[in-house]
């Protein structure tokens, strides 16, 4: 009897600490880690912010070649940083080591990886729930009370896929914009030197006529 109490009330806490550290999570999901150049730095974790993607580049600004892609959330070691350019050097879970905007750098996981621990916690949380209620009657009420954390970790998984899916929308809008801009710059650059050869070869056809004259 003791063991099932004292069981029921270490998972309690953790219930109550897995709720309270969800809040936080979600508050600062999208805050940006501002990479230090101290020696805590050096071999650091970090994790990209929740865009699509993000590009690697062989060197410390988007001029430099791309090496290739890196998906949302993806977990991130920190080697380096140029103050210059703003770029960090990162070693990915892939092994790959290259540079990349520190803006798209955060201390925190991303939000499909909070997803997946709320999960893996709630999963936790459910069997412990059914281990309590196959234990004594005492524990009624405070089955009663896992059962409202069950919820509320439902709710917050519910929040955070709402929250995955209007973030990748707001991002695929974003990139379907800058593309519209890049073909209408690309246009306008077309159109301007179709002209510029056009009147180039009126002036070089009447210099000719002049000629003939002469």
């Amino acid at each position: 009897m003791f063991k099932s109490i004292a069981g029921f009330l270490l998972l309690a806490s953790l219930s109550t600490a897995i709720h309270a550290e969800t809040q936080t999570n979600s508050e600062q999901a999208a805050e940006i880690l501002e990479v230090q150049t101290t020696e805590s730095t050096v071999s650091s974790t970090a994790y990209i912010t929740d865009n699509l993607f993000v590009y690697m580049h062989s060197g410390p600004g988007k001029n430099y070649r791309i090496l290739g892609s890196i998906q949302a959330g993806t977990e991130l070691q920190l080697l380096d940083e140029n103050k210059e350019s703003g770029y960090s050097q990162v070693k990915d879970n892939r092994g790959r080591t290259g540079w990349i905007d520190k803006r798209n750098i955060s201390k925190r996981p991303g939000l499909a990886q909070q997803n997946s621990q709320l999960k893996s916690q709630l999963a936790d949380l459910q069997s412990e729930l059914n281990a309590a209620q196959r234990d004594m009657p005492v524990l009624r009420q405070s089955t009663s009370e896992l059962e409202i954390k069950n919820r509320e970790l439902s709710a917050e998984i519910e929040n955070l896929n709402a929250q995955i899916a209007q973030s990748r929308n707001q991002k695929q809008q974003s990139s379907e914009k800058q593309q519209k801009q890049l073909l209408i710059y690309g246009g306008g650059i077309a159109f301007i030197g179709i002209l510029m050869g056009i009147i180039i070869t009126l002036v070089l056809s009447r210099r000719k006529r002049y000629d003939g004259w002469a």
